[in-house]
């Protein structure tokens, strides 16, 4: 049993499935409140099924990794980037994309405001960016998209990275000024600029990511075929009842979906553009 993990939620049930998401992967969402969505989202889309799930959150993806390799969780949320990490150990038939807004794949944008003068990467060198927490995925594209252009690391080419806790946050620190710039997705933009409609008016989209995955969740790889098989029709069809569909949408979780063959490709492919230019950026440091 995984000390510090509730076994009972609601009464007496106890988990027959257990979760694990390390802190650095959390996305949008606070650990407290992650333990509350993902428990009651989860258990609301499981609870003909006769399964319960728990969850615990870990202080990083390292700790998670141990947990899953000596068989103290049954499952990971994670970031796609951890995933590729862990993917040998994870069952890709076991494996759910976890949407938020309208497209399974969202995009990541790199936000300036108006009238600035900073229209350009090139602009932004030595200036402040928000960037929410979780955003490892947005962090890996705005990394390469400074290496395309021969620039260092965004943890160099900036002055400051300001970690917010979600990614309204970074807007709003960038609408009133308190930095130059902000990484976030199209969809996290899109329902701060209804929030504030001035948004839209006043920030300018200067960087376009391709399609990304961002958030998935899967099961160890000897997960038992026999219970995935039982769970796994409640998990693709979540708009079945109004009330479901209204937990999932309380915490932004607008669907789960199924991973295909070709989902991670272009994740993949930013991965391994990453890792190239890294070690070109190195070699020429040594020489």
């Amino acid at each position: 049993m995984i000390q510090g993990l509730s076994l009972v939620y609601g009464g007496d049930q106890k988990a027959t499935i257990l979760a694990g998401v390390s802190k650095d992967t959390l996305y949008d969402i606070s650990e407290a409140d992650a333990k509350i969505a993902f428990t009651l989202v989860l258990n609301d889309i499981l609870k003909e099924s006769g399964e319960f799930v728990a969850l615990d959150v870990f202080q990083n993806k390292l700790e998670v990794q141990k947990r899953l390799l000596k068989g103290d969780i049954d499952a990971v949320f994670t970031n796609t980037l951890q995933y590729l990490e862990l993917e040998e150990f994870l069952n890709p038939n076991g494996t759910y994309i976890i949407q938020h807004g309208p497209h399974k794949k969202p995009k990541f944008y790199l936000v300036t405001k108006r009238n600035t003068g900073r229209d350009r990467l090139e602009d932004l060198r030595g200036r402040k960016i928000s960037i929410p927490k979780g955003y490892s995925v947005g962090n890996m594209f705005l990394d390469v998209l400074l290496m395309r252009h021969n620039y260092s690391v965004s943890r160099e080419y900036f002055s400051e990275i300001r970690e917010t806790s979600e990614s309204n946050s970074a807007l709003i620190n960038l609408f009133f000024d308190k930095v130059d710039a902000a990484l976030v997705t199209d969809f996290s933009y899109e329902v701060a600029c209804e929030l504030n409609p001035q948004m839209r008016k006043q920030l300018n989209i200067i960087e376009v990511s391709e399609p990304l995955i961002h958030q998935v969740v899967a099961v160890r790889d000897d997960f038992s075929k026999a219970k995935l098989e039982k769970i796994e029709p409640f998990f693709l069809n979540t708009q079945r009842s109004p009330g479901l569909v209204q937990s999932m949408n309380l915490f932004r979780i607008s669907a789960i979906t199924k991973l295909s063959n070709n989902s991670l490709t272009e994740v993949r492919k930013l991965r391994h553009e990453f890792q190239d230019l890294t070690r070109r950026t190195n070699h020429s440091i040594k020489q």
